[in-house]
């Protein structure tokens, strides 16, 4: 398949893929947006900016079961040579200490526990020995830092989470969560309308006829919306201009976004454009210079864009892959355009 970036078509009045692209994109007007519960959130699309309330954790806490120390009075640690100290507090998960680790001390402590003021390392209890009473050995060193996360260790009050445009997935929701956000600001799933035109065209499962063909091509492009969390309706429709205009008419109160398949070449039995010019379409590009799917036209029908896609399957997949699938995912508000990536300039 190619793919030319001339901008125009001397004598054709084609426009050039580049043109095009940027034309859908230029024209997107993602859904409204709303706020919904974080636990509501997986998948869906972020309207604004999200940043962190809290720092996460709010305070230096251990990474082990063990004991809070002094690095320096470890530093000589070692299985054979272990080095003593007095045990002065438990520290679980969640309680308050305050007390100080002083030289010769250590504090117990639990994973997720404060580190204890003195304190700057935490020996994990595989190292330890606990002896009686109140004290433990402990049998190997441990630098400053060693096994504690810092406060905003993973993440600081005010850091971005995620950016407009971006999708919800469930490690940032935990990151979100921990951040002290409940609640997050997203756009609207959007929902398309996705419209087989043709007498040939038969919807799967039912019978097929001589010289009919199975409707492949909205099946594949309204599965291609879903995986993006963009829902659909579907419709088949023979090669009438009444039957296409009632579809439209029917889906438009519903929908956001409007693909067809097929009729959009015209010629005489290419009924789609003419339909949508009868119904007041601003018509914004018809045929693109691509090879396959130069019937591609894209307008806006009462501020809803309308992708009309050639019905050859691979002329579909070009004009629908290259163009009509990241308009759509512009609609609904996704900033990483699929293709974007690829276009020159």
């Amino acid at each position: 398949m190619r793919t030319d970036f001339t901008e125009i078509d001397s004598g054709t009045g084609y426009i050039g893929y580049k043109e095009a692209f940027h034309l859908v994109c230029s024209n997107a007007r993602p859904v409204e947006t709303e706020e919904l519960p974080l636990d509501s959130c997986v998948g869906r699309i972020v309207s604004e900016e999200l940043t962190a309330k809290v720092s996460y954790p709010t305070n230096d806490v251990s990474l082990k079961d063990g004991f809070a120390v002094r690095s320096n009075d470890i530093a000589a640690a070692t299985p054979e040579r272990p080095v003593q100290l007095r045990v002065s507090d438990f520290v679980f998960a969640g309680s308050e200490n305050e007390g100080k680790v002083s030289a010769g001390c250590a504090v117990k402590i639990c994973s997720g526990g404060s580190i204890p003021p003195g304190s700057d390392a935490v020996v994990s209890g595989e190292f330890c020995m606990e002896a009686t009473p109140g004290g433990v050995y402990v049998r190997a060193d441990a630098e400053r830092g060693r096994n504690i996360l810092p406060a905003g260790g993973e993440i600081k009050a005010g850091d971005r989470i995620a950016v407009r445009g971006e999708a919800i997935l469930p490690g940032c929701l935990g990151l979100a969560a921990a951040a002290g956000i409940s609640r997050v600001r997203v756009f609207r799933r959007p929902r398309a309308a996705v419209i087989g035109v043709g007498d040939e065209v038969v919807a799967p499962g039912c019978r097929l006829d001589q010289g009919q063909l199975y409707a492949s091509n909205i099946v594949t492009v309204g599965a291609w919306l879903t995986s993006f969390g963009v829902s659909h309706d579907s419709a088949i429709v023979k090669d009438d201009a009444q039957e296409i205009k009632t579809a439209m008419l029917k889906f438009r109160p519903h929908v956001d976004v409007f693909l067809t398949s097929g009729g959009a070449w015209g010629s005489e039995r290419d009924l789609v454009v003419a339909v949508l010019r009868e119904l007041g379409w601003q018509e914004i590009f018809h045929h693109v210079r691509m090879g396959p799917g130069k019937g591609i036209a894209f307008g806006l029908w009462e501020g809803k864009p309308v992708f009309c896609l050639p019905g050859g399957p691979p002329s579909n997949e070009m004009a629908f892959l290259q163009l009509a699938f990241p308009g759509s995912c512009a609609w609904a508000g996704i900033t990483a355009i699929p293709s974007r990536r690829s276009l020159p300039g």
